[in-house]
């Protein structure tokens, strides 16, 4: 079945640089000033004491507010979205774009955010640079808004926070970008998400993908690669699986088919069963073959199980705890492209259609 790849969720994402958030000064600004701007923020921030600069990328967080969402980009630190534990364990250029689409609109952007953020304690401290940006316009306007924020002097990361089955991701945005983070938990419809991340897979393009939800298959992928017997893997060839999933997480079990369709040769007339389970606790149920020789895998929040029926010993692998913020600033650092993420989602794709 291969090895499982795809970087696994971690109990710890190397630290956090050290210290909370210490300072967070900011400004409204233009975009022709916003250099300028920066530049009188860090003379403000240097005179409480030595501060670093730091940057090792670009970050670009796209979002799309909802109508009752009354908090606007410059607020998006304190409005529960956590981006300041991303940046403080990968240092970045923090550019936050909330974006109205318009296909007529022309107009620039109609408001304009700039900060500081400094990390650490007093004598070693650090800090950020946030840019946060509300715009009304043709998604072919975004990138001149866009190219002028980021340096080139380090790769350019884009967070998706949107539903990607309702907001599919904007060309002019993935075109300057390396790496595109995403959670396919928040997918409403999973074949047009599932649909809307393939179409980011194409011959040429040098685009890490990174889904949060894939790290948290990591766990029972692991535990099915250590515990499949040779009968296991024939019950596995055929497509004698049966795949359940807790409501709320299809889009792990497409996953995870994706998966071992990929890594077994299925074809499309080997579609597993994959169905919503309402019963117990577990996130995801995988049951391979049938009684005496059965294989049932469960993965729920604490551990994955693979129990055999006793013909090899029950194997566990625990879930590490991982916040988003720790599995976000993990992808960041961790710039190379995921093969097995890309054939789960191709094979997980063709079988949806």
């Amino acid at each position: 079945m291969g090895a499982t790849r795809g970087r696994p969720a971690r109990s710890h994402d190397g630290p956090r640089m050290e210290g909370t958030m210490t300072t967070h000064v900011r400004r409204s600004s233009t975009t022709e000033a916003i250099e300028p701007d920066l530049a009188a923020l860090w003379r403000d921030v240097a005179q409480q004491g030595p501060v670093a600069r730091a940057v090792m990328s670009n970050l670009i967080v796209f979002r799309q507010p909802d109508a009752a969402d009354r908090a606007g980009p410059g607020d998006a630190i304190t409005a529960g979205l956590a981006l300041e534990d991303v940046v403080a364990r990968h240092p970045s250029r923090l550019i936050v774009l909330e974006h109205q689409p318009d296909p007529s609109g022309t107009r620039a952007p109609f408001a304009v955010t700039i900060g500081v953020l400094t990390f650490g304690p007093e004598g070693s401290r650090f800090g950020i640079e946030l840019i946060a940006i509300e715009s009304t316009c043709a998604e072919a306007c975004l990138p001149s808004i866009v190219r002028q924020l980021v340096r080139g002097d380090v790769p350019t990361s884009v967070w998706w926070m949107d539903d990607l089955s309702r907001m599919p991701p904007l060309d002019a945005i993935i075109g300057m970008s390396r790496q595109f983070v995403y959670d396919s938990r928040s997918w409403r419809d999973v074949r047009r998400g599932m649909s809307a991340a393939a179409s980011l897979i194409r011959p040429g393009r040098r685009l890490d993908l990174a889904d949060l939800n894939w790290r948290r298959l990591a766990p029972v992928r692991q535990a099915l690669l250590h515990a499949c017997t040779v009968a296991d893997l024939d019950d596995l060839r055929r497509g004698h699986v049966r795949v359940l999933h807790r409501p709320g997480d299809s889009a792990l079990a497409w996953l995870c088919v994706g998966w071992l369709a990929k890594r077994l040769g299925w074809s499309r007339d080997l579609m597993p069963s994959v169905e919503e389970d309402r019963r117990g606790d577990a996130l995801l149920m995988i049951d391979v073959g049938e009684a005496p020789a059965r294989l049932t895998a469960v993965l729920d929040s604490y551990h994955a199980v693979v129990d055999s029926g006793g013909r090899v010993p029950l194997l566990t692998v625990p879930v590490p705890f991982e916040s988003d913020a720790n599995a976000v600033a993990a992808e960041l650092r961790n710039l190379s492209q995921d093969i097995c993420l890309h054939g789960a989602i191709e094979a997980a794709t063709l079988f949806l259609q």
